[in-house]
């Protein structure tokens, strides 16, 4: 028999079983995952049996002193193999329930024996014990005289100590989270939530997330409209960073997505490992985000998340998280739910402004077009136009109107220049470039909008025939000269109306 991940795991799901009834008093449960040939030597003064029958009906007469009143913190499990037996030994610390509070009551170690039989894996003897002399015949563990007791100076500091050490770590946590309240609640954009995220991953770290756990932590935010989501993440690798990601770009997205939209206190998490993780690691490598050397050189990755209402707050991290560390996140997130309906209504106040900035610049385009008198002041528009864009954070190289000449086999071109200047209106065939022969086709499907990316070899067959044309070429020609070194590659906008389109560069 070999001890592989698989058998270990499932002989830990037994003994792990075998305690949790024991904590809830379930005797019946205990005695069937018993060996016929138990034998037990436990940590009261007369708990010593050499057959299972004793053995149960110990527990019989004093399972009551420890049903629900007791508990297994700081557990350490390890497994070694001797032969065909498993030995398990546990290392953690015993809670009693005294009135209403749980208070510490000792060190306990257990030593457990396990073999498999018929498919099943049986304890055939074990071993307690825990630092304490005050049980007394007929007692399986003194809960009733924790409250009296003060005899043991040295027991009492212990508890106190760890007493103590529970308040400091809570007073931490709680600190932690005051901070992140408190940047929640200074959100004055929008943007302010990659400095949540930063705040967040620093706490984290700071409240024990090593670096072989913690990869990075993220914000995201919904749009259902558009059937994506703004993410926002942070990590001391690559710093802050924010993206729009479509719900169903990837299947791993998916999934997550599809899981915090249950509820609003809805909880995802999913292990990437093997031929999952390289599928993952190859998505994100191709996605327009910042390299992350971390990311391609881990062996496992986890994603948690947990629900905001139309958001979520989560970390990724390269192993398994304890119970603990997902309890802090959870507290995190509840602080940061809190504080999400100021991000909403400064998101509503972005959009409403934005939604103004765009009407203002429609309505002078607007108005310069109603405005024009001959077909020659298509250039101005061209130009209050560009301008428009780019007050609006669109940095296109050029813009224009292209009106279709009768046949609409060719269309006139009234283009801003790079520089934002006037262009010298051209005639466009559609019949002789590639490019410009899929606009045409477009326009005869009756699209309304079209993008075209042209690259290489392509762009420069591209430039060398506008290059040729009148009113054009001069142009090209100039700008390839003295300004631009070839570029990689254009992307081509273009937006239909009744009498041509609108093209972006």
């Amino acid at each position: 028999m070999k001890l592989t991940k698989k058998l270990e795991a499932e002989i830990l799901k037994t003994h792990d079983a075998y305690w949790a009834k024991y904590l809830k008093g379930d005797v019946t449960g205990i005695a069937a995952m018993l060996d016929e040939s138990y034998t037990q030597v436990g940590s009261a003064e007369t708990e010593v049996f050499s057959n299972k029958k004793a053995a149960v009906k110990f527990l019989h007469n004093t399972i009551s002193q420890v049903a629900g009143k007791l508990e297994m913190r700081n557990r350490n499990t390890r497994l070694e193999q001797q032969g065909d037996l498993i030995l398990i030994h546990e290392l953690c610390d015993l809670y009693a329930l005294t009135g209403r509070k749980w208070a510490f009551y000792s060190k306990f170690r257990a030593s457990t024996w396990m073999h498999e039989q018929a498919g099943k894996w049986k304890i055939v003897h074990q071993h307690s014990s825990v630092r304490d002399a005050r049980t007394s015949e007929g007692e399986n563990i003194a809960i009733d005289k924790i409250a009296e007791e003060n005899k043991e100076l040295r027991e009492a500091v212990k508890r106190r100590t760890v007493e103590l050490e529970e308040k400091n770590k809570e007073l931490e946590i709680e600190t932690a989270l005051e901070r992140v309240r408190a940047v929640a609640m200074g959100m004055m954009k929008s943007a302010d939530l990659l400095t949540i995220c930063e705040v967040v991953f620093k706490e984290l770290k700071a409240l024990g997330f090593s670096n072989a756990e913690l990869r990075n932590v993220q914000i995201v935010v919904n749009n259902d409209e558009k059937g994506m989501y703004s993410g926002f993440q942070y990590s001391d690798s690559i710093g802050g960073e924010a993206t729009n990601v479509p719900y169903n770009l990837h299947p791993v997205i998916k999934f997550i997505n599809t899981k915090l939209r249950k509820s609003k206190s809805a909880f995802a998490d999913i292990a990437l490992k093997g031929k999952q993780l390289q599928d993952w690691k190859k998505f994100v490598k191709n996605f327009p985000q910042k390299p992350d050397k971390k990311l391609m050189a881990a062996k496992e990755l986890h994603y948690y998340f947990y629900s905001v209402g139309v958001g979520a707050l989560g970390i990724s991290s390269f192993q398994s998280l304890a119970k603990d560390k997902l309890n802090i996140l959870q507290r995190l997130r509840n602080v940061f739910g809190l504080s999400y309906q100021r991000f909403t209504d400064i998101a509503q106040a972005e959009a409403q402004a934005r939604e103004a900035e765009i009407e203002l610049a429609l309505e002078r385009v607007r108005a310069r077009t109603m405005a024009m008198q001959r077909s020659e002041e298509l250039q101005d528009a061209a130009i209050i136009l560009f301008q428009q864009l780019q007050n609006l954070g669109v940095h296109t190289g050029s813009c224009g109107f292209n009106v279709w000449d009768k046949k609409e086999k060719a269309a006139t071109v009234w283009m801003s220049s790079p520089e934002g200047g006037l262009q010298t209106p051209f005639n466009m065939p559609h019949t002789e470039s590639k490019l410009y022969q899929q606009v045409y086709e477009a326009m005869k499907n009756g699209d309304d909008f079209v993008v075209k990316e042209v690259a290489d070899e392509k762009l420069k067959n591209h430039f060398n025939y506008l290059s040729t044309l009148p009113g054009i070429g001069e142009v090209i020609t100039k700008l390839r000269k003295d300004k631009y070194a070839f570029p990689e590659k254009m992307i081509y906008h273009f937006a239909f109306f009744k009498q041509g389109y609108l093209s972006f560069h």
